[in-house]
């Protein structure tokens, strides 16, 4: 065969020789519903179009509530809070996550307990029974997709009384044995920054099956203003809404979730199909799950980097994973115990080109670079 050429993308007018990591998938369809909105002369903060886009959610979902705020760093913080955690509370999280988890928990003034991981890159059930009687709440992630025990995980701690904190900001379109991504929490949280598999620029969402976490969240992003009294407040509140500006976007992207599921499972169909060079493997899925990401593992550091700077050198972005949070230096205070797993996965894994925008071509090109390495 000869040698494929890497594409050249055209966005926004500049050609660009390279294949990107990942990079928002719009539509003319999505322009459009932007512009005919803004052509609608709504007065563009948070309102109708904001909620049609929280109960298509929640419906999806099969959730009893759902609110719009601006991003998942927020969303996380603000579950926290309606779950009641207070300064001091000890919150375990993954010790493989993005930075964000811990710093919403850092936010909350709680005291963050790293757990490690198991070998699907999700927090490991072994580890977090161990630590039964110091914990107030649990935030699971699906990282990048992957459910592993999180059914487990929920009945666990259902059985024990601890509050469960689900950050699906990877996850929405993926799957429990049982139950949707998002579903999972007694508070779970979405993420649309233009990464996602959907997007609307920024933005996050909660979803609860609690009146009584639903009605707190409503009061403190707003304000907490009482009802049909704009400039009357029951209390301390802030402004978290977001805007129907941007739900316009979030809507026509909801409205394409399935197709983009499609082709984040026939790419991941390709990579593990047309991938073949010797001491790497894709990570792979359960049939239930769809990928955010696409990892590939290498066997050691030295050979990760070395094939990281080579396709960076053909044109391909590569990206790498999440270091552990206990890595971080303002975070190593917070390492306790083995965290073995969550701290060796940033020596072995790259993500590689995981747009939905990539076609058939690029595809081919990106598996071909890496199998003649």
């Amino acid at each position: 065969m000869a040698p494929i050429l890497a594409p050249k993308k055209i966005e926004l007018g500049w050609k660009l020789d390279k294949i990107f990591q990942v990079e928002p998938s719009i539509s003319d369809d999505d322009i459009k519903n932007v512009s005919d909105y803004m052509s609608s002369g709504s007065w563009i903060t948070e309102s109708k179009v904001t909620h049609k886009l929280e109960n298509s959610i929640k419906s999806y979902l099969n959730r009893d509530y759902a609110v719009a705020v601006p991003n998942g760093t927020i969303a996380i913080y603000l579950s926290l809070l309606a779950a009641g955690v207070k300064e001091g509370m000890k919150v375990g999280i993954p010790n493989l996550t993005m930075i964000a988890t811990i710093n919403a928990v850092l936010w909350a003034k709680a005291e963050p307990v790293l757990i490690d991981v198991n070998e699907d890159l999700c927090l490991s059930y072994q580890q977090l029974v161990i630590l039964k009687d110091e914990l107030d709440c649990v935030i699971f992630v699906p990282l990048n997709g992957r459910t592993s025990e999180g059914e487990d995980i929920k009945a666990w701690c259902s059985d024990n009384e601890i509050i469960l904190v689900e950050d699906s900001a990877h996850a929405l379109g993926s799957n429990y044995q049982n139950s949707k991504c998002g579903s999972l929490g007694d508070l779970s949280i979405l993420s649309f920054t233009p990464h996602k598999i959907i997007t609307m620029g920024q933005g996050g969402m909660i979803l609860t099956d609690n009146e009584e976490f639903y009605n707190y969240l409503i009061s403190i992003k707003t304000f907490n203003r009482v009802k049909d009294k704009s400039d009357w407040h029951e209390g301390f509140g802030l402004n978290f809404k977001i805007t129907d500006l941007q739900s316009s976007l979030g809507l026509s992207q909801f409205g394409k979730l399935e197709l983009f599921i499609s082709k984040k499972l026939e790419t991941l169909k390709y990579y593990q199909q047309n991938i073949t060079l010797s001491g790497v493997k894709i990570k792979g899925f359960e049939k239930h799950e769809v990928p955010w990401f696409f990892d590939i593992e290498f066997e050691n550091e030295t050979i990760k980097k070395d094939i990281s700077e080579y396709l960076e050198s053909k044109g391909i972005e590569t990206r790498n994973s999440y270091p552990a949070l206990s890595s971080q230096p303002y975070l190593k205070k917070y390492k306790k115990g083995d965290l073995a797993v969550s701290e060796e996965i940033y020596n072995k894994i790259l993500w590689l080109p995981s747009g939905n925008n990539l076609d058939e071509n690029q595809l081919e090109y990106i598996c071909n670079t890496i199998s003649n390495y």
